[in-house]
């Protein structure tokens, strides 16, 4: 009797996930660890979905509604997410390759732990959006919002920040080496303890940020605004310090 209830309660659960993979979509579906790979869900309404370990290899989410939704652990290659909205939501320990998050909404959003290799983020919106300890691979925040956002513990190897927003943006103990950051505004930004070997801030905006104990060997700070900024010794640049701290 007791083997019986227990393979009634398998199939039960057999069919309910299977069920749930067919599901059409819709705000707060389950699609846990389905397959939705090339699929054109342009303009859907996922916000709040579990979509936990889910493939979306080649699948089309533009325009979509995607705010509060659960990814992580997910594989995202080749996904589209332009213009969708995704603030807060969930992307930990996701693996996103050749992914597209330009002119996305993205605040507050997660990405801690996530490998991301050859993805773009260009003007998109990462305003207190979190990256720790996430690794990150020839990839682009061009542009880009990052006002107070997480890259402590980061691996961001010559990733492109160019022109980014990033007041109060954390980079603590950051693997930045060859990171591009030219004519991105970074005041009282943090990159203490930060590897930043080669890295270019050229006519970038330093003003009041902190790169105390950062290896800055071979970086590149022509015209960059240094007025209060806390040096790699410790010392405070004079206002209007441009490319020396003075």
């Amino acid at each position: 009797m007791q083997y019986y209830l227990v393979f009634i309660s398998l199939m039960v659960l057999s069919f309910t996930l299977h069920a749930t993979c067919k599901d059409e979509a819709r705000a707060g579906v389950n699609w846990t660890g389905c397959d939705k790979s090339d699929l054109d869900l342009t303009g859907v309404d996922l916000q709040g979905a579990i979509l936990r370990r889910v493939k979306f290899t080649n699948t089309n989410l533009s325009n979509a509604r995607l705010q509060g939704a659960d990814f992580s652990f997910s594989a995202l290659e080749n996904t589209k997410f332009q213009k969708s909205r995704m603030e807060r939501t969930k992307l930990n320990n996701a693996k996103i390759t050749q992914a597209d998050f330009s002119f996305t909404i993205l605040d507050s959003a997660r990405f801690s732990r996530a490998q991301i290799d050859k993805t773009s983020f260009k003007e998109s919106k990462l305003n207190k959006s979190d990256f720790y300890d996430a690794k990150v691979s020839e990839s682009s925040f061009q542009g880009a919002e990052i006002d107070e956002a997480n890259f402590s513990r980061a691996k961001l190897i010559r990733a492109n920040f160019k022109k980014t927003m990033g007041k109060k943006a954390d980079f603590n103990q950051a693997d930045l080496e060859g990171a591009d950051f030219t004519d991105a505004v970074l005041t009282s930004a943090k990159f203490v303890k930060a590897n930043l070997l080669n890295a270019i801030f050229d006519n970038a905006d330093l003003s009041s940020a902190s790169i105390q104990g950062a290896v800055i060997d071979g970086a590149s700070f022509n015209k960059t605004k240094l007025s209060s900024t806390i040096w790699v010794q410790y010392q405070r640049c004079r206002n209007g310090s441009i490319t020396v701290c003075e």
